[in-house]
């Protein structure tokens, strides 16, 4: 990955986690699962550590690209929300190479409009980077 997308990455993960103070975690990754980037809200404190994050991301884009064999009837994802105890997570494809991965707080009574309206088009607006 060159110095560019790095730079890419982490400021369109720090523009991200500015849209709603109930963010929490924003990362980048490829479609293999790696990490390419993480940020975190400040004075957070993880509840995990990096290779947990790492597996679940992972894991995430794997379920997230077994659901393709239903786009042809159901569409194409839009994001997949899972809902735990302490938190909220979120993947949201950004074409067949990357995705992003966020968790938010639970107390959000927001998280469509905020994905929808802000995060989506914000990446959108950015596309090209990830071509």
């Amino acid at each position: 990955m060159s110095n560019t997308n790095k730079d890419f990455f982490e400021n369109l993960s720090k523009e991200i986690l500015k849209m709603s103070s109930t963010l929490r975690w924003i990362a980048i990754a490829d479609s293999e699962g790696n990490l390419l980037n993480i940020t975190r809200r400040e004075g957070l404190e993880p509840l995990m550590t990096r290779e947990e994050n790492q597996d679940y991301a992972l894991n995430a884009i794997t379920r997230a690209k077994s659901r393709l064999k239903f786009q042809d009837k159901l569409g194409k994802l839009v994001y997949s929300l899972g809902r735990y105890e302490k938190l909220i997570r979120i993947v949201t494809p950004i074409n067949n190479k990357y995705y992003v991965l966020l968790t938010i707080d639970v107390e959000e009574p927001h998280i469509d409009s905020i994905m929808t309206e802000q995060i989506i088009p914000k990446i959108k607006n950015n596309i090209h980077y990830f071509e």
